[in-house]
């Protein structure tokens, strides 16, 4: 296809006639003025041709499309993507691994109520059998005991009718019938008044038939036939905390400028976007920003993280061990917190404000850096130290941890640190030593291409430096307010740098 239109109409070509075509068709790779495009619409063969119009010369060839094709920004959001897109596979991964131990703990947490509960109901139901027993042996050795009196009674009322009857006896064998008619009525006086006795104790309830009944509490009896379940297990959906596709948004509202393949840092410069008041007594130990634009900070002494909005807003403080110091970025709404004296690195969900995890290191630790789903430490007296996210020791890298102050940071095959008072290091992944100077010895990032933030702390300073450590540039001094900078954060989703002093205050900057 020609890229710019001096083409004759093939057909017309064909029959010996000169004529200039008007459109190119695709599929017979020919040109056709338009007659023969009138007729080449109608015909069965070629009516559901692609033709282009005449201004295809305003089409670049694909060489002039592909040029730099290797450093675009479609290829660099491809790259971006995928990592995003494993990384998130990774942090779903984790996520889920996380709720069937939360689901195991809840089924234990869950069993124990449902003991409880049964504990509790059989407790109660042995006082209401305990009280009923009682009220039974009562009322039953109630009733015994009158009608055993009762018995005693008619023992001695049946000796006393026996001996009425000897005296009749008596009467007819040696008394005349004169005396016998006079006894006779005396003795019928007192059967009289017996009779009356024992009818008045028929009409008295000790002589009355007792009978045990027992009538248990409607309640009881609704609770037999009402009662269907002893309680119902739901599950409840919580929306996924993780996102995706978080890069293609951030890019899009932000317009972040394609990376250069390699970048002179002669060329950074820095603009300021906003300064944040960090409203604690304690000291900023370190600082990070999630993709969302919170910005965390950890308060030494505190045993806290703050988390502000892009605003610089104070929006909550998760609790966390003792001493916190160094901050890693896991996803949107979890950080990896290094505890000093606590010896542990604490795995924070800020949107819930709770520790999830946490990971025994034993060993002071210190600056903290998360890079391809692993977690790397600095621990005092061993080196760099690798975790996975479940909390498994990987490997450990012998290197110098020459002070109480050290920061990490990472970049595709290399760690880079800093020693407070000593200096700033770059090491392959197995700890050689590429190269160390002393202009830094804080707060460390790496930017898009491999070149480091670090910051001084006594000097107030600072620095980029390139990725082979052979060129330097002050970016930011006191004058700028740096005062004992320490956290240093790179956003490389927006090319934001975050800066933390010692104390109070914070600085945001766009890099440039």
């Amino acid at each position: 296809m020609a890229s710019s239109f001096d083409k004759l109409c093939g057909p017309c070509e064909a029959r010996h006639t000169t004529e200039k075509a008007s459109v190119w068709c695709i599929d017979c790779d020919d040109g056709l003025c338009l007659p023969c495009l009138e007729h080449h619409k109608v015909s069965k063969a070629s009516n559901k041709h692609q033709t282009i119009p005449k201004n295809i010369n305003k089409i670049k060839p694909i060489e002039q499309l592909a040029h730099n094709a290797k450093t675009s920004t479609e290829l660099f959001d491809l790259e971006k993507g995928l990592k995003e897109l494993s990384n998130t596979l990774v942090e779903l991964n984790t996520d889920r691994q996380r709720n069937i131990e939360e689901i195991r703990d809840q089924r234990k947490n869950i069993l124990a109520e449902i003991k409880s509960l049964r504990k509790q109901i059989d407790t109660y139901l042995d006082v209401l059998e305990s009280d009923l027993l009682k009220q039974l042996e009562c009322l039953s050795d109630q009733n015994i005991s009158e009608i055993d009196q009762l018995l005693s009674k008619l023992k001695d009322k049946e000796k006393q009718i026996k001996s009425l009857g000897e005296s009749i006896h008596q009467i007819k064998e040696t008394l005349s019938d004169v005396q016998v008619f006079l006894a006779t009525k005396s003795v019928g006086e007192k059967l009289h008044e017996e009779k009356e006795w024992i009818s008045a104790l028929c009409d008295q309830d000790v002589a009355k038939e007792s009978i045990l009944e027992l009538s248990t509490d409607s309640q009881l009896t609704h609770l037999l036939s009402d009662l269907k379940h002893f309680g119902v297990i739901k599950v409840v959906r919580k929306t996924c905390q993780i996102k995706v596709g978080a890069w293609e948004q951030q890019r899009a509202q932000l317009n972040v400028p394609m990376p250069a393949a390699t970048r002179d840092i002669n060329d950074t410069k820095l603009e300021l976007l906003s300064t944040i008041n960090v409203n604690t007594q304690s000291w900023i130990q370190d600082c990070v920003v999630v993709n969302d634009g919170r910005m965390n900070f950890t308060l030494g002494n505190t045993g806290k993280v703050f988390v502000y909005s892009s605003e610089g807003h104070l929006l909550k403080s998760v609790n966390v061990c003792k001493s916190p110091f160094g901050l890693a970025v896991i996803n949107t709404n979890t950080l990896a917190v290094t505890c000093l004296n606590d010896k542990t690195i604490n795995i924070v969900n800020i949107d819930d404000g709770v520790v999830k995890q946490k990971i025994k290191v034993g060993k002071p630790c210190l600056g903290l850096s998360f890079h391809n789903t692993k977690l790397y430490v600095i621990v005092k007296g061993t080196g760099i130290v690798e975790f996975d996210l479940g909390g498994n020791l990987i490997r450990t890298i012998s290197v110098d941890v020459a002070s109480n102050d050290c920061y990490l940071t990472s970049y595709k095959d290399r760690f880079c640190y800093t020693c407070y008072n000593q200096f700033i290091a770059c090491l392959d992944s197995n700890g050689k030593e590429i190269w160390k100077i002393s202009i830094a010895d804080s707060g460390v990032a790496s930017d898009n291409h491999g070149n480091y933030f670090a910051a001084n702390y006594n000097e107030q300073t600072l620095n980029i430096i390139s990725a082979d450590g052979k060129k330097t540039k002050q970016l930011l001094t006191s004058n700028d307010g740096l005062d004992h900078p320490q956290g240093v954060f790179f956003n490389s989703n927006n090319n934001t740098l975050l800066v933390a002093n010692r104390y109070k205050t914070a600085m945001l900057y766009r890099v440039i």
